[in-house]
């Protein structure tokens, strides 16, 4: 990274004569001695991703999940595509000499995160149906909706011209179709297996083996997403049902195992299920009028496993901002961008009412529909109703990796985390190479370049205008860290005050739309309060504070 590569752009201090046009000053106040949380470097987590790229950024975490999950055949290595692409059986290893207990897909995906010292997630399939064991291995692949079986349809694959989409050409859903025109019943025994494989190439939990296993995958949306297997909504007590049997396989299997459930897909199944359709309904009544994640911890906490083991550690929820252009999108433009930005008060703010539909939700009830509050309101939820469960995010999103406010979003998203009580936290998915979203992983687990990495407690900071300017504060190793995003257009100027001094070196690393992470200044700091000038437009910024010269590269604490 080089020196002061933006000395032009960026003045510290009471540098003179710098010309950049700049807002009024944000004034930010930092205080290490207090709301201090721990933070793990789980929340730093991506799902798939290029192997190689992986590597080099180094991320902690990776996840094996999605749609594709929920129909995996680890014996055969097959997965089917579902509704994403034509209900089809397709193979993941090249030849079957690949499949266990030579490996498959999974184990490959295991060793690369193991290679450069991440950890892995695995979904282990609970809707119980699999690939059937005879799937071709090239086209024609088994298909859900066979044109040949079932008639003509809206579209067919166009390399499978006999793999429907399950849609009549009038538009009517076809229904009543055969689950083994593609798949086969498949109990919990059929997954402990699998895991003993995984024992046996990997390790067990307890001993650097693969720790993590997710419940499956929406299953508020099998009815959907694997209608040709699973027609009917799923309800609360089969979510239950499948989480008590599936989840006590695993840990029968491997007790160092951490479960997670119910992996919902959004906001509707926080507070019913698929049978309610959203939010309020007969399935929610006949609980108690509980809001489904409500519903589902209670049960985690009444029914332990034999020595108060419990079948599910963390809450795993999936969540992607529903303002328009907000979450999946490459519009960057300043309306869009703004929206971006705002929306991350949906995770945390109790009085934000969301910019999208779930405002028409309303606030009739005490459950504040159109005021998400995320992460407070999954944490005062787990307080509860189960308390000591663990909290994670294993879906989200907040813009295309390259949009330049989705890299501001995604910095922030990680002082959101570690400030609010994220215990994990897996971006759906790993931003492709040397994009803007892929720049704020980079400053908070390389931000010199030599392996630095945020770590430590998230701490007290406040900012005057967070529409403006973003605040973190974070403490570790010696260090104290304070994450600054810039949400505005304009470049902007910070006044910082802290509550005692911390420390007599400063350094400063940041990114833009233009600039990757890079080093922008360093100095030595004589009190308790540091002013920064012009701040460039739609950027995040690191200042580390230390006693001393020394940059730290241990890791984590």
């Amino acid at each position: 990274m080089n020196g002061r590569s933006r000395a032009t752009l960026l003045c510290l201090l009471a540098a003179a004569g710098c010309a950049v046009p700049t807002a009024a000053a944000v004034n930010v106040t930092v205080d290490t001695a207090a709301d201090v949380r721990a933070f793990s470097e789980l929340i730093f987590g991506v799902n798939y991703g290029d192997a190689a790229r992986n590597a080099q950024v180094g991320y902690p975490l990776r996840r094996w999940g999605g749609n594709s999950t929920t129909r995996y055949n680890w014996r055969v290595d097959v997965h089917s595509t579902a509704a994403d692409w034509y209900f089809e059986n397709i193979p993941g290893a090249s030849d079957r000499s690949q499949v266990p207990p030579l490996g498959n897909a999974a184990d490959a995906f295991v060793s690369e995160v193991r290679s450069y010292g991440g950890q892995a997630l695995l979904t282990i399939p609970t809707i119980g149906w699999t690939p059937r064991a005879d799937s071709p291995q090239s086209h024609p692949y088994f298909a859900g909706f066979s044109v040949t079986k079932y008639g003509a349809q809206q579209s067919t694959d166009p390399w499978d011209p006999d793999a429907g989409n399950g849609v009549y050409p009038n538009g009517v859903e076809i229904t009543g179709n055969d689950p083994h025109d593609t798949s086969s019943e498949v109990t919990p025994a059929f997954w402990m297996p699998w895991i003993a494989h995984l024992q046996a190439s990997f390790g067990s939990a307890a001993n650097g083996g693969v720790r993590f296993y997710a419940l499956d995958n929406e299953v508020m949306l099998w009815n959907s997403t694997h209608r040709d297997v699973h027609p009917a909504p799923t309800t609360y007590d089969e979510t239950w049902a499948k989480a008590l049997a599936y989840g006590s396989a695993i840990k029968q299997q491997d007790p160092g195992a951490q479960v997670l459930g119910p992996v919902t897909w959004g906001y509707c199944d926080l507070f019913g299920s698929a049978a309610d359709e959203c939010m309020d309904g007969s399935d929610r009544a006949a609980h108690g009028g509980l809001a489904f994640v409500a519903w589902y911890l209670q049960q985690v906490c009444a029914n332990p496993l034999p020595g108060g083991v419990r079948v599910v550690d963390y809450l795993d929820l999936h969540y992607y901002p529903q303002g328009s252009n907000v979450s999946m999108s490459d519009d960057d433009s300043s309306a869009t961008a703004a929206r971006r930005l705002r929306a991350l008060k949906e995770l945390y703010d109790p009085t934000w009412v969301s910019e999208s539909w779930l405002a028409d939700l309303g606030d009739n009830d005490a459950n504040h529909y159109d005021k998400p509050n995320l992460i407070p309101r999954a944490r005062a939820w787990i307080d509860q109703y189960c308390p000591g469960t663990r909290l994670a995010l294993t879906e989200y999103r907040w813009g295309n990796d390259d949009t330049a406010s989705g890299a501001v979003a995604q910095a922030e998203l990680f002082g959101i985390f570690a400030r609010e009580g994220v215990d994990l936290a897996t971006r759906w998915v790993a931003p492709a190479a040397n994009t803007r979203v892929e720049r704020a992983f980079q400053l908070f687990l390389d931000y010199d370049g030599a392996g630095a990495r945020v770590q430590g407690s998230s701490v007290r900071a406040l900012s005057g205008n967070v529409d403006q300017v973003g605040a973190y504060a974070f403490s570790g190793a010696g260090r104290t860290f304070v994450l600054l995003t810039n949400k505005t257009g304009v470049a902007q100027d910070v006044n910082l005050g802290f509550a005692s001094a911390p420390g007599t070196q400063w350094t400063l690393y940041g990114f833009d739309a233009n600039q990757p992470v890079h080093l922008i200044g360093s100095g030595t700091l004589g009190g308790a309060t540091l002013g920064l000038t012009a701040l460039p437009a739609m950027s995040a910024s690191l200042l580390v504070v230390s006693g001393n010269d020394a940059i730290f590269t241990d890791g984590f604490d």
